[in-house]
């Protein structure tokens, strides 16, 4: 079977052996997978947060099952999600589950971008795969991963009680955050990228959309807020400049999400005082549980978030290469890899 992997410089198409699942475990038949900012980073070598395994937004179906699992069906499509919680630690029972000692430990044998993966005992054993309707589209399905980690980062600022966000970086991520936060009644939403088509599609969404090398954004924020900013600012584009602009544009007593993650070493180029002045907060969200994976495949069932609208370009796996290009040009929206 082919296999995309992480080699010594960047990535490596290999012919590997079909694995058999062992007890536990279960073989799936890979049919999407989506190509995350996170799995680039790995291939560069500017990710650190887990192990250096690609291919984790996979839909597909089950084509094996190993000892002892019950409830699947070999030939069912299935969304696994590649990292889980033990839901009995320190952490867990603290309300940070992503912090888990065990969410990161496993992952896809190989990964994601393979024809056939197997998913681990752990992560089946602990409901990690979901079982959407067997009408969905698997391009879609795929999706289901970073829907479900956009819903645990808004669950993370719905304290404050935003009315007003800004999002900042308008790829697959920031559009789907628009996406819900005009299905939850959000109307004042201001998006930002230098991409025209991602400025268009974020308009499309229902977003003020503005491209920051055309218009200033601080002073078109602060015309839409009565001068104040806005309640929350996303930040959805991997970079520190990001996350300073995003500080810029959040209002007193206003909150930051950090949700794209910079590369490994970056540093914050804002003056501190300012956030203690203003009393800005600054909440990073990483990742997401079993619980928003449920919420999301709902969502994404339900045709409540236009995920075919966000798909603008699909690849074989040994095409990765031209894939990894499209993603680097700027020039799609959100990449898929098929068998």
């Amino acid at each position: 079977m082919k296999s995309v992997l992480v080699g010594e410089k960047g990535y490596v198409v290999a012919d590997l052996d079909l694995p058999a699942p062992g007890p536990g475990e279960v073989l799936v038949k890979m049919l999407a997978c989506g190509l995350c900012g996170t799995d680039v980073e790995k291939l560069e070598g500017r990710y650190k947060g887990s192990k250096p395994v690609i291919g984790h937004e996979a839909a597909g179906l089950v084509a094996a099952v190993g000892e002892g699992v019950t409830g699947l069906r070999v030939g069912e499509l299935v969304v696994p999600h590649h990292h889980v919680n033990c839901g009995k630690c320190y952490y867990c029972l603290k309300d940070s589950p992503t912090m888990c000692p065990s969410y990161r430990e496993y992952n896809f044998i190989p990964g994601g971008f393979s024809e056939y993966f197997i998913v681990p005992r752990y992560i089946v054993e602990r409901g990690g795969i979901h079982k959407p309707p067997q009408h969905l589209d698997p391009l879609h399905a795929c999706l289901t991963e970073p829907t479900a980690c956009i819903l645990r980062a808004l669950d993370r600022a719905s304290a404050h009680n935003p009315k007003s966000y800004a999002v900042i970086g308008l790829g697959a991520i920031g559009l789907t955050f628009i996406q819900i936060l005009k299905w939850r009644g959000i109307e004042r939403i201001v998006g930002l990228d230098i991409n025209p088509l991602r400025v268009e599609a974020a308009e499309k969404y229902g977003a003020t959309a503005l491209n920051p090398t055309l218009r200033d954004p601080l002073s078109e924020v602060k015309e839409m807020t009565d001068g104040r900013g806005v309640d929350v600012a996303v930040v959805a584009a991997g970079s520190p400049a990001a996350l300073a602009q995003a500080i810029r544009l959040t209002r007193r007593g206003g909150l930051v999400l950090l949700f794209a993650i910079p590369p490994h070493g970056s540093t914050l180029q804002h003056d501190i005082s300012d956030l203690i002045v203003r009393e800005v907060s600054i909440i990073p969200s990483n990742a997401a549980t079993d619980i928003e994976m449920r919420e999301a495949l709902n969502l994404i069932s339900n045709k409540i978030i236009d995920v075919e609208g966000l798909i603008t370009h699909r690849y074989e796996i040994d095409k990765f290469g031209e894939a990894l290009h499209t993603f680097k040009s700027g020039n799609g929206i959100k990449i898929v890899l098929t068998p």
